[in-house]
């Protein structure tokens, strides 16, 4: 097989993840006493760590960012993180990947412990080998640090590895740390960014990524 390792970011690859986290968005931001973002902006919140997220839309100080997460965590864990659905066929894959003997991991900026409650809820805790999270908000990871740690844990040639992602921070991050990219365009990215960021390749759908893992 051409690989002995398959890492995916979690909101945007595996699952539809944006209700719960915009929720969560919109209320922290109210919390916090300023006017409601564009949607736009609230939209750009999926992707980079949250608590740089509100910094940046918000121009915070790092005490205030802190603050807004909270709030964000106060909503979020009241329902949001739940409010969530895996994209078309992806559990399927998931599965196959596994039986295949290929390795599996998340490699996603979300904070571990969120990201093993919620594959707990969807019952796939099961199907992964490793997850290179950060420990909370406050400890942001680069996507290439996340990288490399599953990579390490996994104990994987680099050659043999492949990132799945739906933004430019996870094919940036990939070829940071030298292992093949997959964007996917049904997550919360575009097409053109995807191709811009340097992706090895491009699947629109889950069946495009079973393709190019098993090809």
């Amino acid at each position: 097989m051409k690989y002995d390792a398959v890492l995916l970011d979690f909101d945007g690859t595996i699952a539809d993840t944006g209700e719960g986290i915009y929720d969560s968005v919109r209320y922290a931001v109210k919390a916090m006493g300023f006017d409601p973002l564009p949607e736009e902006i609230v939209h750009t919140f999926i992707g980079p760590p949250v608590f740089s997220s509100f910094k940046r839309a918000l121009n915070l100080s790092d005490e205030d960012s802190a603050k807004a997460v909270e709030k964000y965590r106060e909503s979020y864990m009241q329902g949001g993180i739940y409010r969530l659905s895996f994209y078309d066929g992806m559990e399927k894959l998931l599965n196959d990947i596994k039986k295949s003997g290929i390795k599996l991991a998340v490699a996603s900026s979300k904070p571990e412990n969120f990201i093993v409650e919620i594959l707990r809820y969807l019952k796939i805790s099961d199907l992964f080998d490793f997850i290179s999270a950060p420990e909370s908000d406050r400890a942001p990871e680069s996507k290439t640090a996340l990288v490399e740690r599953a990579v390490t844990v996994l104990n994987v040639d680099k050659s043999k590895t492949v990132m799945i992602g739906d933004r430019y921070f996870d094919i940036e991050g990939a070829k940071e740390a030298k292992v093949d990219s997959i964007g996917v365009t049904f997550g919360f990215g575009d097409r053109d960014e995807l191709i811009n960021s340097g992706a090895d390749y491009i699947a629109d759908s889950t069946e495009d990524i079973r393709r190019i893992i098993f090809s």
